[in-house]
């Protein structure tokens, strides 16, 4: 599956760019109602949907909305990365939550 130039560009802002969590979903979700802000929502809820919050799925914008659909379908799509997004994942599984 594809992801538009949009979707790629909110997952790469919702993604660290360097240091040893390189790759990784940012700790905190970017500000609400922005593409970053669906995307990361979105790759949550495929790793870690504890983490996913309300407010910002209630409050999404239509761009934000259709941002949010693509990139789950796309992270949906892609099984082998849902534990490597969320560093909190291990530990659940560990607990055997998953």
């Amino acid at each position: 599956m594809n992801l538009s130039d949009k979707a790629r560009e909110a997952m790469h802002g919702a993604l660290v760019s360097r240091g040893a969590k390189k790759g990784m979903l940012k700790a905190k979700c970017p500000p609400m109602d922005t593409p970053e802000a669906a995307a990361w929502q979105a790759m949550m809820l495929c790793s870690n949907p504890y983490k996913v919050g309300m407010g910002h799925m209630l409050f999404m914008g239509d761009e934000s909305r259709a941002i949010y659909k693509e990139v789950l379908a796309w992270c949906e799509s892609v099984p082998s990365i849902h534990h490597v997004l969320d560093r909190d994942r291990k530990a659940l599984q560990s607990m055997g939550v998953w």
